[in-house]
């Protein structure tokens, strides 16, 4: 009984770390920097986490509470250790001008 129990001990210790070991790729990481410059937005936080397992762009100022962003990801790349950019949502942010050329660096984006 000992045995079983182990062996499903070790099973799911080895399926929760690989579920948390992935990560968005670097060059998407990178790229959301870029984009956030090009809109101007100065407060974007990479640093406190993977966005993709945030759900969310974190902002070091204050947000408005209505404000709504939210970062959808695939991570299912290299034996899902790798995370990609699905889906980019930044609604009630009230940023100015176009879309940023940068946005072609996010690969896999399907909607924004």
């Amino acid at each position: 009984m000992s045995v079983v129990f182990s062996s499903f001990l070790l099973f799911f210790t080895i399926i929760t770390k690989s579920a948390d070991s992935s990560a968005l790729h670097k060059d998407e990481l990178k790229a959301l920097g870029e984009i956030a410059n090009t809109l101007g937005i100065k407060t974007l936080n990479l640093r406190n986490g993977d966005p993709c397992h945030l759900g969310i762009l974190k902002f070091d100022d204050a947000q408005n509470p209505e404000s709504t962003n939210s970062i959808i990801c695939d991570c299912t790349f290299n034996d899902s250790t790798t995370c990609h950019i699905t889906e980019l949502k930044l609604k009630t942010l009230s940023l100015p001008g176009k879309l940023p050329p940068e946005l072609v660096k996010l690969q896999y984006l399907q909607s924004m």
